[in-house]
């Protein structure tokens, strides 16, 4: 079934919360009524929102969750605005109380099922799905994560503190690598071939720019990782492997 035929869902705002410049948390709920469904999803997926952005002009536009099944009350989806409609419409017109139309949350962006460590390697925004990925996988099982996260600058990049609070409560078991490009510079191939190479062969999450994903992928599989180990939001598994 395409996503144009999938029924869509009604979902409320429930609050929103700035994460930073331009960048936004809109937490979701079902929208009150005889037919309201529990927003189920997997960590790591999307949320398609149906923006009316003109009474006959409505818009799809997907959005990573953000929030975590087994630790967070209710989904959201984390918003960096851009130059298109969909976010500049989010940005100047939505708030709490609005419902809208929504396609179910989707997506192959998720945990895999093995016992593996977990490598995760995020570029600003590209945050969004590891960060749920990162929850989950702290709270429901006892994989240890591993989390290279880079971004401009302190004040500008999302859930650093929430991500710093969550390393301390999980001592042993996480370790978060924190780069920021306006004083560090940006990560470099021959770091992300050492810090592989020291892991006892994860399973890596790359999410961020194109050329954040490529450099990322690239210098994961000339350190020896199998491309069938590395995924990305858009395509899961990289493509041609199973």
């Amino acid at each position: 079934m395409s996503r144009a035929a999938t029924p869509l869902v009604q979902v409320s705002i429930d609050h929103i919360v700035s994460e930073g410049r331009d960048v936004k948390t809109f937490v979701l709920e079902p929208a009150p009524g005889p037919e309201s469904k529990p927003l189920d999803y997997q960590a790591g997926q999307f949320l398609t929102l149906r923006i009316p952005v003109a009474a006959d002009r409505p818009v799809l536009r997907s959005y990573s969750i953000s929030t975590c099944p087994v630790s967070d009350p209710r989904l959201a989806v984390t918003v960096k605005r851009n130059p298109g409609t969909g976010s500049n419409w989010l940005y100047e017109r939505a708030e709490p109380g609005m419902t809208l139309d929504a396609i179910p949350p989707t997506g192959h962006f998720t945990l895999d099922d093995s016992d593996s460590e977990i490598l995760l390697f995020a570029a600003g925004v590209g945050i969004t799905p590891l960060y749920s990925l990162c929850k989950y996988a702290l709270a429901a099982s006892d994989r240890k994560v591993y989390l290279h996260y880079s971004g401009r600058r302190r004040d500008t990049t999302p859930f650093i503190a929430a991500l710093e609070a969550l390393e301390r409560a999980n001592r042993g078991r996480m370790r978060l690598a924190l780069r920021l490009t306006e004083t560090d510079g940006r990560l470099h191939a021959s770091a992300v071939r050492n810090i592989v190479s020291a892991m006892d062969a994860p399973t890596s999450y790359v999410c961020g720019p194109a050329d954040y994903k490529a450099m990322v992928i690239d210098a994961l599989v000339a350190a020896g990782r199998p491309p069938g180990s590395i995924r990305t939001e858009s395509t899961g598994p990289i493509p041609g492997t199973s």
